[in-house]
Formats: structure tokens, sequence, C-alpha cells
């Protein structure tokens, strides 16, 4: 497996996840969805130039391709597998409650340098985010039961992340 998918709505672990991936099998380099969509003050870039970037991601041969639901159309087809990353709602607020304290005034490491978190917008980033709940879980089962990717992890809790990440570092898609 050299071509992965971290998917998710936000505050489901999705960067973590990647870089602990990385850690196991350093010889995938992890993008950002974010980091390709995003210019400075959360401004997106042109939709053109989005789908251009991540055309030339996807083309690579290896790849953890982190981001939320709206990836998962581009790059779908040239995956080996996706890792999708559902926990419980209370959780995903627990997560995103915290976010912005744990990087208050600075960029994350997943968003390019300008992208600063604020707890007021972030927080009504994250109330809407966990309203769409919903929405966000149909539409990636949508997309992954319209376009089967070899191997669909659905983790829900840690323990399922933990053995993704186990499978994948081992090499294997059972």
């Amino acid at each position: 497996m050299t071509r992965l998918i971290i998917t998710g709505a936000n505050g489901t672990g999705k960067s973590h996840t990647a870089l602990r991936l990385a850690k196991a099998r350093p010889d995938l380099p992890v993008i950002s969805y974010d980091a390709l969509r995003l210019t400075e003050n959360w401004n997106k870039r042109p939709a053109r130039e989005v789908d251009a970037a991540l055309s030339d991601v996807v083309a690579q041969e290896a790849w953890i391709l982190e981001g939320g639901p709206s990836l998962i159309a581009h790059a779908l087809s040239r995956c080996d597998g996706v890792i999708w990353l559902d926990p419980p709602d209370v959780l995903r607020a627990w997560r995103l409650a915290l976010r912005p304290w744990k990087s208050l005034g600075r960029s994350r490491a997943e968003v390019p340098q300008g992208n600063v978190d604020w707890p007021l917008q972030q927080y009504s980033f994250a109330l809407r985010s966990l309203w769409k709940s919903g929405e966000f879980r149909d539409k990636i089962q949508s997309d992954l039961q319209a376009r089967p990717p070899p191997r669909i992890w659905r983790c829900r809790h840690q323990a399922e992340v933990e053995a993704a990440i186990s499978e994948i570092s081992r090499g294997g898609s059972r």
C-alpha cells in the first residue's frame, strides 16, 4: 500500500493519524489537502489550482493524502486504501474545543503559514462542522460505495485506528 487517503469530518484526528502513519511508513509522504487549497487568512485558492495540485499529487506513486470528504472524489480512483475516521461526535466536539488553544495565535502544521487559529473563529467553524456531521458521513459513505477502494478502514474508536496503522505498517491489505 503506497497511496492512502485519511478522511473524516473536522476534529476526527486526520492530521494526527497521518503523522503517526508517516512515522510507521516513512516512505510515504504526507500531503494535507488544506495545504493545497488554502492560501492565508483561511482564503481558498481557485478551484482549478486546487484540482491541478491535487492531480499532481494523485499521479505520484506514493502518498498519504489527508483531508475532508471533498478530496475523496479526486483521489479515490488511485488510492490503495482509505482510513475513514468517524469517532463519536462528542469526541470531535472536545477536540474542536481544544484545537484553537493548542495553536493559539499560530498556524497548525497541516495548514499554510498565515492561517492562524483564534478561538471565536474556530468555534464558529466547529459548530458548523458538528451540525453537518450527518452530511459528512453520508458523503463519505456514498463516495466509497460508488467506487470502493481495495481497502477501507472505518475507525470509530482509537483501537481501530491503531489496528489500521499496524496493518498498513506491515504492508498488509487484508
